[in-house]
């Protein structure tokens, strides 16, 4: 039987985006991960378009560009709840050489507070109500089109956040519970 991700809520919890912990960690958009093709086209798309991306992972730093903010350095424990607590929109993009539906990264967004906006899959939408708990996209356009509309939509993004983390906790998706329901079954 299958088991979704999940997220340990000792690390995965939300940080209060204080105007440091933002300019340390966060910004308006952002990603943490590892570097692969499509991911980085999307975050191209979206910084020709002008919107600024900061990418967190071990992206070699001469990726950067224009709107595009290469940190060039993997974030670890509480360091990586704080960066996804302090953007205000986590891009959540697929491993495709792992033909991924969801990644960690799609329960741990929300589980630290984020909103998160994903590539839309059969299990993300398993597992959130799209425009309520969490946000997905079919395409780079699409995908732009949510970000611009987000970012000035504050109370939106707000409730989203709140819903998001409500259903990671009240979904039973931390490990604890995913663990008692593998015992259990």
């Amino acid at each position: 039987f299958f088991i979704g991700k999940g997220f340990a809520p000792v690390i995965h919890k939300p940080w209060e985006p204080t105007p440091e912990l933002v300019r340390e960690f966060g910004g308006d958009v952002g990603f943490v991960g590892w570097p692969e093709g499509a991911r980085e086209q999307s975050m191209r798309h979206l910084a020709r378009n002008g919107v600024p991306v900061r990418v967190w992972g071990p992206w070699p730093k001469w990726k950067a560009a224009p709107n595009l903010n290469v940190e060039g350095r993997p974030l670890w424990d509480d360091d990586y709840a704080k960066a996804l607590s302090c953007f205000r929109i986590n891009l959540g993009f697929l491993r495709r050489v792992n033909r991924d539906q969801m990644t960690t990264r799609s329960v741990e967004v929300p589980a630290c507070g984020g909103v998160l906006l994903a590539e839309r899959t059969r299990e993300h939408e398993e597992m959130f109500v799209d425009g309520v708990e969490a946000v997905f996209f079919d395409h780079d356009d699409d995908l732009l089109e949510k970000v611009r509309y987000y970012l000035a939509h504050e109370d939106e993004r707000a409730a989203i956040a709140r819903a998001g983390r409500h259903r990671c906790i009240e979904g039973g998706y931390a490990y604890e519970s995913r663990l008692t329901q593998i015992l259990e079954r």
